[in-house]
């Protein structure tokens, strides 16, 4: 591999997540209607467990010991991402649009480079702060279409609080993946954290079941399920956290703006 290729290898992987992820929030709002919030969240972790675990299973099993040893932060990091990140947002775009997601998604790297100072100390330089800076003008430019005066028209709704809790979770989520055991492969460690967070996620989604109503299993929700658990919950999980480990959250955060322009 050319070194320049080499040094640039974990920022293309960043960027082809952010265009995988951008699916996230489109599919999201365009099933709403028919798909229970909980429901696909659950689904899509599920499915992606059901078809990963007969490739990792066995680096799960060896991998155990240090699993024992850390199954509290691991159970942390795994309800950042799957009850406060990803099912947070199905929840809220229920209530709001993609576009209002997209825009309160331009905090994340705020919320990254606070929350990695305050659990590691992590320090952020000047040249990260103004590269925060000058995106975060950018991508609300494109998304007021040049007229920055239309976001004075933003109006905060419930929604858009749900997001704002999505994007602490991944933002939680981006940081805590440090701790993830290292005899773990990556495919293993999603299989893992999904897992957890499922099992997590699976009373709430009984009670939806029950009290608002069940996931009816049609062609246009599996269709739903599998886009995903494939496109996101594996691929899109799996770019992002090989980016992530080798850049670490701050400079990795800086990319969900790449997302915003696909939405």
């Amino acid at each position: 591999m050319p070194p320049s290729f080499k040094a640039a290898y974990p920022y293309l992987l960043l960027t082809l997540s952010q265009v995988c992820f951008s699916s996230n929030h489109i599919l999201g709002r365009a099933v709403a209607e028919v798909v229970p919030p909980i429901g696909l969240s659950f689904w899509r972790w599920a499915g992606a467990v059901i078809i990963l675990l007969p490739f990792t299973w066995r680096n799960i099993y060896a991998a155990w010991p240090a699993i024992r040893v850390k199954w509290k932060e691991l159970a942390v990091i795994a309800f950042s991402l799957v009850i406060l990140g990803n099912t947070m947002i199905y929840v809220g775009l229920n209530y709001t649009t993609a576009i209002n997601a997209s825009v309160l998604a331009v905090a994340q790297p705020a919320v990254t480079f606070v929350l990695s100072w305050l659990i590691f100390r992590d320090s952020i330089t000047l040249g990260q702060a103004l590269g925060v800076a000058v995106a975060m003008v950018g991508v609300l430019t494109v998304l007021s279409h040049g007229n920055p005066l239309s976001l004075a028209e933003f109006d905060l709704n419930i929604g858009d609080l749900f997001i704002l809790v999505a994007v602490t979770g991944l933002s939680l989520y981006s940081i805590l993946m440090r701790n993830v055991p290292r005899e773990l492969s990556p495919f293993a460690a999603i299989t893992l954290l999904q897992a957890m967070g499922a099992a997590m996620l699976f009373p709430v989604y009984m009670w939806e079941s029950i009290y608002i109503g069940p996931m009816q299993f049609t062609a246009e929700t599996l269709f739903a399920v599998l886009w995903a658990a494939i496109v996101i919950a594996i691929l899109a999980m799996w770019l992002w956290n090989a980016g992530l480990a080798q850049t670490g959250a701050n400079k990795a955060s800086v990319y969900v703006y790449i997302r915003l322009v696909f939405v």
